[in-house]
């Protein structure tokens, strides 16, 4: 496994303890093992702790625990992520008392051949704590505020960026590499990006970036809202998209990848097949019955809907499907709607078959 750069949720329970020293490594890991069902190892339990910001000396079965946190840090400077000549600002830098810009001169002040401003940061980096606090006239970040933000520590500072859409991943890629000893692959970038719940589809060279809640309101994957407006009016059909996508991409895709894609839209494939699309053309143009999604006159009684009264139609139709385990083409959804009225404003209403007759 590589390095875990958060702590995970799991090792929390034991932070009281491992602040007192009144636990051993080998106690969390008999704890966990005696719940889990597949057993961990002593690695994942140091990596974890690690991960917290405290080293593993003093917490060993046959070691003295130590008094505290502080205390741990102090004794164990060679264990402690970031380098030795950086441990004397740790408590500083955990509090946000102290600022890169103050980090720098006071080394510069001691050291025979000055530093620069990005080696501080680099260092800083190693210990697990993001820059963006921790300059001139910034508070530093505390550790329920980075527990609690989403993605790695090193990307928060493009946050604001990302989120206005004014920034793209090639821009981050470019910044991190000219700081970092080792460039970052664009695979890393992603997935970076995604913990941070956006999509990369929208933070490329010529792409503006998606607001979350447009992204929470699009269902189905970003290479298939090209066709969304198609789909709902009914006119292409999952051969047609199979077709269109086929001939743009590398590798092919499968008709099973199109209906899989299209059902994660929230609409059924029944009558967006070549071979059913023309017997729904039949039974929909002698009785106008139009798709409801499409926002337009089914009769003389039924105006243009809004978009309130289609995210209700659509979810009342999903709720239909999962007790009829079957899908239900728009159009035949409206037929049942319009029955059910009828039947309503006759006085009348629906009972299952082997309800007795009075």
């Amino acid at each position: 496994m590589g390095r875990i750069e958060r702590a995970p949720d799991w090792i929390l329970k034991y932070k009281e303890r491992l602040d007192k020293g009144t636990i051993a490594l080998e106690d969390i890991l008999d704890a966990e093992n005696k719940m889990r069902e597949k057993p961990i190892k002593v690695s994942s339990v140091t990596r974890a702790i690690n991960a917290m910001g405290y080293p593993i000396t003093g917490l060993r079965r046959g070691q003295e625990a130590e008094a505290g946190v502080k205390e741990k840090k102090k004794e164990s400077v060679k264990t402690a992520k970031g380098p030795d000549w950086l441990q004397k600002y740790r408590e500083r830098i955990e509090k946000g008392t102290i600022t890169v810009e103050d980090i720098l001169e006071e080394e510069n002040r001691i050291r025979k051949t000055p530093i620069k401003l990005i080696t501080v940061t680099r260092a800083i980096n190693t210990m697990g704590y993001s820059i963006a606090g921790l300059r001139r006239g910034k508070k530093a970040e505390s550790a329920k505020e980075r527990e609690e933000q989403r993605g790695p520590d090193w990307l928060q500072k493009y946050r604001e960026g990302i989120e206005k859409g004014t920034i793209t991943v090639e821009d981050i890629l470019e910044a991190e590499s000219r700081i970092r000893e080792k460039p970052i692959k664009m695979t890393t970038m992603a997935r970076a990006i995604n913990t941070m719940g956006y999509s990369i589809a929208g933070l490329r060279r010529g792409k503006k970036a998606e607001p979350v809640k447009e992204r929470e309101e699009q269902r189905g994957p970003d290479w298939l809202q090209k066709y969304r407006e198609r789909i709902e009016k009914g006119t292409i059909t999952v051969e047609d998209i199979l077709e269109a996508e086929n001939r743009i991409r590398k590798v092919p895709i499968k008709l099973a990848t199109v209906t899989r894609a299209i059902n994660t839209m929230g609409y059924p494939i029944t009558g967006l097949r070549r071979e059913k699309k023309e017997e729904v053309k039949k039974e929909v143009k002698p009785k106008k019955a139009v798709s409801a999604v499409e926002a337009v006159d089914y009769s003389s009684s039924i105006g243009k809907i809004s978009k309130a009264t289609e995210k209700r139609f659509l979810a009342i139709k999903k709720s239909w499907e999962k007790d009829l385990d079957k899908p239900l083409h728009n159009d035949y959804f409206v037929n049942i709607l319009l029955a059910l009225a009828k039947l309503v404003e006759h006085g009348k209403t629906l009972t299952f078959a082997s309800a007795k007759i009075k």
